[in-house]
C-alpha cells in the first residue's frame, strides 16, 4: 500500500546512491514506508512485528518457507544481498517487495542509510510539529477564538481549514487559498461524510479521504477533536490540488494532530463561558418568572445586560413531559432542551429566553406589538410556537409532552402574570385532558371561573357541596357524582365507566341525593355539582401555582 504519510519509502530508498543498480523483481507497491533495516539473522525465529522493517539476506537463505513468514510478520521489503551477479533471485511471493542489492553493498551501510532517512524524517517532523504548535499555542494563550485559530492553520498548511461540530456545524471555516469555497458547501460535503467518519479510526489519528466539494475533487486530512475521551468535533485540512504530494499531506497530517488538542482546549473554554452565561441568563428568566427585582432599577440593570426590552411585549410558554426531569434527563440533558427552545420558529429582531424551573421548562417569548386588531394575532404567533415547542421536545424526548402558554403582557414586570397563566393552563390541561398544547384563553369558561374560584364566596360554594361526599365513609360518592355528572346523568355509561352494577349505581345516587338534599338526577343539581367540581379543580390548580410562583 502506498504511503499518505510522507514516510521514506521503498522508491525514496532505491535513489540513493548506494543502491544504484537495485532492481525490484518482485512487488507491486514501491510506495511502502521503510523505517528501519535488520539482517535476517538477527530476527527471533519465527519473525513477528516487522511493520515498515525491511531484511537483508543471502540468497540461500530466502526459502519459501522464509519468505512466507516475513510476509506473515508484515515486512515491508527484503534485500537480497547478492555475492555476484550469477545469484538467482528468490522464489516470488505474493505481498511481499523483493528487491536484489548489487554485489559489494555492505549491509552496514545500508542499514545505516535506512535508520539516517528515517531519523532525518522524524527529525523534521518534529520541528515541523513545534512550529505549528507554537503558533497555534500562541493564539490560545491570547484567547483568540476558533476562527483565529482556523485561519493559522489554513496559512500553515496553505489549504482550506473547517472545524466541525460533532452535529455537524461549521464551527469555522477559512477558504485560505480556494476563494470559489464556501462554509455551506463543505457542510454539505460533511453530512455526506459524516458515516465515512464514523467508521473511519480517526481516534488513533488523521485519515485521508478523498471526496469532493462543489465540481472539484479535494482530499481531506480529518483528524477528531477528543479531549478525556470525549469526542468536540473533527478538524478537517482541505487540500483541493489536483494530485497533492505525500509530503504535503504529511505536514497536513502534522498540522492536525498539533491544532486537535489545541482546538479542543479552546472549545472548552468557549463551552464553560457559554455555560456561566446561560446559568446568569437562567437566573435573569427565573427572576422574570417570579417577579424578584429588588426594584425597578434593579430590573433595567439587569435586563440591559441581557439586551432585553424591558418595555417590550411578552408571552410565557411552559413545557412539561411526564416530569420533564426524568430518569435520563441529566443536567446536561435539560439544558440541550432549553437550546431546543430557542431554535423554534427564531425571529431576528425578537428576544427569547429560556430556563429549566422546578418540573418545567419555561420560555419567554418576545411577540409583536399591540394592535387594534380583534383577536390579538399575537396569541396566534404564541400558539405557532408553543405548537412547534412540542414537536420538537417530543422528538428529543421520545415521549408525549405537554406545552402551556399565557396571555401576552405589556412590560418585563408583568411577565409573572403571564407565567402564572400559563402554569395553570398546563395544570388544568393536564387534569382535565386537553389537548397537549393549551393556551390560558383556550380555557374560555374555566379562566373566567378561575377569579370565582379564588374568592371566598367560590370556596364556600364548592365546599358546601362537595364536602358532605367527601366526608362519605365509603370514600366513593365523589368519583360516582363525578362520572354521573361527566356522562351526561346516563345511568348505564356512567356505571361502566366506574365497573360497578347498574343496581349499585342506583343506590349510591339515592345516597348522594340524600347527603345533598337535592335530587341528582335534576339538570339543576348536576349543573351544581359539575361547577362545585369545577370551581374545586380551579381553586387547587391556583394554589398550587401561587406557592411554586413565590418560592420560585
Amino acid at each position: 500500500m502506498s504511503d499518505p504519510h510522507g514516510e521514506v519509502t521503498l522508491e525514496r530508498l532505491l535513489d540513493e546512491r548506494l543502491l544504484q543498480g537495485a532492481v525490484l523483481v518482485a512487488g507491486a507497491d514501491p510506495g511502502v514506508a521503510v523505517r528501519w533495516c535488520h539482517s535476517l539473522a538477527d530476527l527471533e525465529d519465527p519473525p513477528r512485528d516487522l511493520d515498515l522493517v525491511a531484511v537483508m539476506a543471502r540468497p540461500e537463505q530466502l526459502t519459501a518457507t522464509v519468505l512466507q513468514r516475513l510476509v506473515a510478520a508484515g515486512a515491508a521489503a527484503v534485500f537480497v544481498l547478492a555475492s555476484s551477479e550469477a545469484d538467482r533471485s528468490p522464489p516470488a511471493v505474493p505481498g511481499l517487495n523483493v528487491v536484489v542489492v548489487p554485489p559489494g553493498v555492505p549491509p552496514r551501510a545500508l542499514a545505516e542509510l535506512v535508520a539516517r532517512l528515517g531519523l532525518a524524517h522524524e527529525s523534521h517532523v518534529l520541528q515541523y510539529a513545534q512550529r505549528v504548535h507554537s503558533a497555534l499555542a500562541q493564539l490560545l494563550h491570547r484567547g483568540a477564538g476558533v476562527s483565529a485559530l482556523c485561519t493559522r492553520m489554513s496559512r500553515l498548511s496553505n489549504c482550506s481549514v473547517a472545524v466541525i461540530a460533532t452535529d455537524l456545524r461549521i464551527l469555522a471555516f477559512d477558504q485560505g487559498p480556494n476563494p470559489w469555497m464556501h462554509a455551506s458547501m463543505v457542510a454539505a460535503t460533511v453530512r455526506e461524510l459524516h458515516e465515512r467518519l464514523l467508521q473511519e479510526d480517526v481516534s488513533a489519528g488523521p485519515v485521508t479521504l478523498e471526496t469532493s466539494i462543489g465540481d472539484n475533487e479535494v482530499v481531506c486530512v480529518v483528524g477528531a477533536i477528543e479531549l478525556a475521551d470525549h469526542r468536540e468535533g473533527w478538524i478537517a485540512v482541505i487540500n483541493a490540488d489536483d494530485s497533492p504530494h505525500g509530503h504535503d499531506l504529511a505536514e497536513h497530517r502534522v498540522v492536525v494532530e498539533q491544532a486537535a488538542t489545541i482546538v479542543g482546549t479552546e472549545l472548552l473554554r468557549l463551552r464553560s463561558v457559554e455555560r456561566a452565561e446561560e446559568r446568569a441568563r437562567g437566573n435573569f428568566v427565573h427572576a422574570l418568572l417570579h417577579g424578584r427585582f429588588s426594584n425597578h432599577a434593579d430590573l433595567v440593570a439587569r435586563a440591559s445586560h441581557h439586551d432585553f426590552a424591558v418595555e417590550g411585549r411578552y408571552g410565557v410558554v411552559i413545557a412539561r413531559s411526564a416530569g420533564l426531569i426524568a430518569e435520563r434527563d441529566a443536567p446536561v440533558r435539560l439544558a440541550e432542551m432549553a437550546r431546543e427552545a430557542l431554535r423554534v420558529a427564531p425571529v431576528d429582531d425578537r428576544q427569547t429566553l429560556t430556563a429549566v424551573v422546578g418540573d418545567v421548562l419555561a420560555v419567554v417569548r418576545q411577540v409583536s406589538p399591540a394592535g387594534r386588531t380583534h383577536p390579538d394575532p399575537t396569541a396566534h404567533e404564541l400558539r405557532d410556537y408553543a405548537t412547534g415547542l412540542e414537536r420538537r421536545l417530543a422528538r428529543l424526548l421520545q415521549r408525549p409532552v405537554h406545552v402551556a402558554y399565557g396571555r401576552p403582557v405589556k412590560g418585563a414586570e408583568q411577565i409573572v402574570l403571564s407565567y402564572r397563566e400559563a402554569r395553570i393552563a398546563l395544570d388544568l390541561g393536564e387534569r382535565l385532558r386537553m389537548e397537549r398544547v393549551c393556551g390560558f384563553a383556550d380555557l374560555r369558561v374555566d379562566s373566567a371561573l378561575l377569579g370565582l374560584a379564588r374568592e371566598p364566596a367560590g370556596k364556600s360554594f364548592f365546599t358546601d357541596v362537595l364536602e358532605p361526599l367527601r366526608q362519605d365513609r365509603s370514600g366513593t360518592l365523589l368519583d360516582v357524582a363525578r362520572e354521573y355528572v361527566a356522562a351526561g346523568g346516563n345511568v348505564n355509561e356512567s356505571a361502566r365507566r366506574l365497573g360497578i352494577h347498574r343496581n349499585t349505581m342506583l343506590y349510591k345516587l339515592d345516597r348522594i341525593s340524600r347527603l345533598l338534599e337535592r335530587d341528582i338526577r335534576e339538570a339543576d343539581t348536576q349543573f351544581t355539582i359539575w361547577l362545585a367540581l369545577r370551581l374545586s379543580t380551579l381553586a387547587a390548580t391556583a394554589e398550587l401555582v401561587d406557592r411554586d410562583v413565590s418560592s420560585g
